[in-house]
């Protein structure tokens, strides 16, 4: 008895040492934290934070939104020199990008003006089928009610779920929950919450992932030869089937492939097959409508103020249903794009703080033109015709699936030849528009082969290093026999 009360004596002891330096090591890092948010504080500066992931990074150009949103009011606001300070992170979901904002602006000065844009949940990946342990659930309540107070201890959990390419739970719940932490950060700290919807390229690029069959080719073929009645009919019977019912990719591909018939007959329910298609995309690398919704709601729950780019992007497309004449590829706005967004955030940030523009920009290519700050590839910025490469070459990786893609190709041939116009002796959007061709005369879809050479590619293609002498000689030698 008395062994065992010692033992307990011990654990006791050792367990209220590990939490008084937990204590300490949390104290210390906070005034770390103090004194750089001191001495970053810029005297008499708003202080603009953008919170998001690659979108509001500006990817895969040099500027994003907010930065040009800026010049547009004339580098002030209310009176004062404007700051940027752009928090968002690329490729994550709106976890880490929460816990990121809540660390930034936790000190901050209060009494210096101050705004967040939130553009965050193009890449939450969520998985409605997913079922989580009880486990994984009780964990990720553990972040939710404990670890998010902690700004110490909160950033070294992220970094090993980075580490160990753990994600946890995401769904619509875990999205609202750290959107509401930010909006709750921002007002504690003094800054005027702004909320964005999501807009994605809705009719531009088909889900992936789904399976090619003959007689899905044949109803593709009759789409791409303009019997869009036929096929759509034919795209209609596939969907009643089991096969359709009980396959996750096949559905929304086939709710896409419907919508776009629909879209060419001029018909009104175009946009619900569309949505629905999104909605139910098991590779999501765009926005939900859900999502979209859930943002509404938020700005009317808190009041946050919002910027509905999802409704700004539809009433500038053909239709009411964005496409390719606003992205590069299934959720990065062109040019164009993100020239819609930054004056919607500039309007939005003149009103609420009775200012105005004071600089019209109009020309999109304002987004190549220096200071790029946001978004580089080796340590450089990038030049227009590798943005185009860049975007082409997503487009290639995220065509999962041997099911027939002409919309996603036909997009990929347009961003490898603007970039090949505007550098004629780029190798890499060479190199991808020969496997757009390839892919084109193979039923709309990368034959398996060349797919699996294009995926081993992906280190030269992601630090966008033009291909040495004997690596495209290797290529052509490859690509050679598809053509």
């Amino acid at each position: 008895m008395k062994i065992i009360l010692r033992a307990s004596a011990v654990l006791l002891v050792v367990a209220l040492a590990v939490l008084l330096a937990a204590f300490a090591a949390e104290g210390a890092y906070r005034q770390v934290l103090r004194r750089r948010a001191s001495r970053a504080a810029g005297p008499g500066a708003f202080e603009l934070y953008a919170v998001g992931e690659s979108s509001m990074k500006g990817l895969p150009f040099g500027k994003s939104a907010p930065d040009v949103a800026g010049e547009m009011l004339g580098g002030v606001l209310a009176g004062r020199p404007l700051r940027v300070i752009n928090l968002a992170e690329g490729g994550n979901s709106v976890y880490p990008q929460a816990i990121k904002a809540i660390r930034t602006l936790k000190y901050r000065d209060k009494s210096a003006p101050a705004a967040v844009l939130i553009y965050a949940g193009h890449s939450e990946q969520m998985n409605a089928g997913m079922r989580c342990s009880r486990a994984l659930r009780l964990y990720e309540a553990f972040k939710e009610h404990a670890l998010i107070h902690s700004l110490l201890f909160s950033k070294v959990v992220l970094r090993a779920e980075n580490y160990f390419s753990f994600h946890g739970v995401r769904d619509l719940a875990h999205y609202e929950f750290y959107l509401r932490a930010v909006l709750d950060a921002a007002r504690e700290a003094g800054a005027v919450p702004v909320l964005a919807t999501l807009p994605s390229n809705l009719c531009g690029a088909e889900p992936g992932g789904a399976q090619a069959s003959p007689e899905l080719a044949a109803s593709v073929g009759l789409e791409l030869r303009g019997k869009y009645a036929e096929a759509l009919a034919r795209y209609a019977g596939l969907l009643n089937r089991p096969a359709a019912v009980n396959d996750s990719y096949l559905r929304p591909y086939l709710e896409y492939r419907a919508g776009r018939c629909l879209q060419a007959l001029g018909r009104p329910e175009a946009g619900a097959h569309l949505l629905t298609a999104l909605e139910t995309d098991p590779l999501q690398f765009r926005a939900r409508p859900s999502q979209n919704a859930l943002i509404r709601g938020l700005a009317a729950d808190y009041p946050a103020q919002l910027v509905d780019a999802e409704k700004l992007f539809a009433r500038h497309s053909p239709g009411g249903l964005p496409g390719s004449g606003l992205f590069v590829d299934l959720m990065h706005p062109d040019e164009t794009g993100y020239l819609l967004l930054a004056r919607a955030f500039a309007e939005k940030l003149a009103e609420l703080f009775h200012d105005k523009l004071r600089k019209e920009i109009r020309d999109p290519s304002v987004f190549f033109e220096p200071p790029f700050s946001n978004f580089t590839v080796s340590g450089r910025a990038l030049k227009k015709t590798e943005a185009y490469t860049l975007a082409g070459t997503y487009l290639l990786w995220f065509a999962g699936g041997s099911a027939p893609l002409p919309d996603q190709l036909a997009l990929a041939e347009r961003n490898f030849s603007k970039a090949i116009a505007a550098a004629p002796g780029n190798t890499l959007a060479r190199t991808g528009l020969r496997i757009v061709r390839i892919s084109k005369k193979n039923g709309q879809a990368a034959p398996a082969e060349v797919a699996a050479w294009f995926r081993s590619q992906r280190p030269v293609f992601e630090r966008l290093q033009p291909l040495t002498e004997e690596e495209l000689g290797s290529a052509d030698a490859f690509l050679r026999k598809w053509e």
